[in-house]
């Protein structure tokens, strides 16, 4: 009898391996896509302080961290395809940001992540910390069509959009939450602010996993003093090129 419970039991493992369903967004990643914000005639938001002798802008400090990112995770994974949607102060549209995404062939059993950092800013200058922006659950994205690259088809064939559409949403959430997680650790001085769906071009239609990552604000005094601060900014590098590791 415990034989033939053994034999049941195998089987049932068997049959489940066979049916088991993986999600196409949740394979290793092996290609990030860091976008700058902003940048060329497109400055971002920006803010005259004192004590840093002007004026300072969004879109240098986003690059400056992309940047930051990009180095770390080419000596730490050489075998990765890491892409900048801009490696100067050029302007770049949201949609051609969002075609670079999902533009890319990816490798056999592999995804991709896009990261999009920016620089926060309210009225309420005390409003302080980072938070982490994901795609509105509802939104639903174009995932087939005549854009997808060839060597991505394999990857989603065999899904409906639909069912696209939920699994790319489940990985979302784990991605922003492992960002969360992540940045509590590595920057434990910043107010996490949490993570919050939003309804922003470059989360919709990047067609693979994507997080904007608003890195503190601008209008607020402390905030702003660590921005214009190289050493802070390597520190907050860090914590998105660790965040992306864990994925």
């Amino acid at each position: 009898m415990r034989r033939l419970f053994l034999l049941v039991s195998l089987l049932f493992l068997a049959i489940g391996s066979v049916f088991c369903i993986t999600n196409p967004f949740s394979y290793p990643v092996k290609t990030v896509i860091v976008d700058a914000g902003h940048g060329g005639k497109d400055p971002g938001t920006s803010y005259a302080w004192s004590f840093a002798g002007g004026t300072i802008y969004e879109k240098e400090y986003t690059l400056d961290i992309a940047l930051r990112v990009k180095a770390l995770l080419e000596v730490a994974h050489s075998d990765w395809n890491i892409i900048l949607t801009r490696n100067s102060d050029s302007y770049i549209s949201l949609a051609d940001r969002c075609a670079i995404a999902y533009g890319i062939p990816l490798e056999k059993k592999s995804s991709a992540v896009f990261v999009s950092i920016h620089v926060n800013s309210a009225p309420n200058n005390q409003a302080e910390g980072y938070e982490i922006l994901t795609k509105m659950q509802g939104h639903r994205v174009t995932l087939l069509d005549e854009l997808t690259p060839r060597t991505n088809i394999s990857l989603l064939a065999g899904f409906g959009e639909n069912e696209l559409n939920e699994m790319l949403n489940e990985r979302n959430s784990i991605i922003a939450s492992t960002f969360g997680k992540v940045l509590q650790e590595k920057m434990p001085l910043m107010h996490n602010r949490g993570v919050k769906e939003q309804n922003i071009q470059v989360l919709n239609a990047s067609r693979v996993p994507a997080v904007l990552v608003e890195v503190c604000f601008i209008t607020n005094e402390v905030d702003a003093k660590n921005l214009i601060t190289a050493t802070w900014r390597q520190s907050m590098a860090n914590a998105i090129a660790t965040a992306i590791e864990t994925l």
